[in-house]
């Protein structure tokens, strides 16, 4: 009988012998799973905040969201290294972001700076222009000799060497 009983119980019934009556009570709700941590979120919480004007592929705003997320995730654990070492990547994409406002924007990519030189390059052409009548006519093999001279007067001087400048002007 006391199995009965329980098997009631269970199946939401309640029995008063005494009285002779039983009563249906509806199933309480399952009760949720207890978790030892609070959930991971899903999403990072930052808004786009910029113009617009920097396009992101579906794949590439994952990846962006993906980051910022982790972002959040490693300052909840307080892993401030990680932290900030996804902030600087962030600032390496272009991806400006503002913790206090929960924002983030883009900024269009810089344009490719040059290499830079150690040294100017070395010109290839003198930069004199002949000014006489013309009436002196020199074959391409004097006139390519004469353009040599001058390209070389022209380095000796860049490189201050004054003496060697004035040496092929004498010449």
């Amino acid at each position: 009988s006391d199995e009965l009983r329980q098997k009631l119980r269970e199946a939401g019934v309640s029995v008063n012998d005494g009285e002779s009556t039983y009563s249906l009570k509806p199933p309480a709700p399952p009760k949720p799973p207890k978790q030892s941590q609070p959930a991971r979120p899903t999403h990072h919480g930052y808004t786009r905040v910029d113009d617009g004007s920097v396009v992101l592929s579906p794949a590439d705003q994952a990846t962006l969201d993906g980051m910022l997320l982790d972002r959040v995730l490693a300052k909840r654990e307080r892993a401030w290294e990680r932290s900030d070492e996804l902030r600087q990547k962030l600032r390496e994409a272009g991806v400006s972001v503002n913790d206090g406002e929960s924002t983030y924007s883009l900024k269009p990519p810089a344009p490719p700076k040059p290499p830079k030189q150690s040294q100017p390059a070395r010109p290839t052409h003198h930069g004199y222009t002949r000014v006489d009548d013309g009436s002196v006519v020199l074959s391409p093999a004097d006139q390519a000799t004469l353009d040599g001279m001058l390209l070389d007067r022209v380095l000796a001087k860049r490189e201050r060497a004054w003496e060697r400048s004035d040496e092929l002007r004498q010449k």
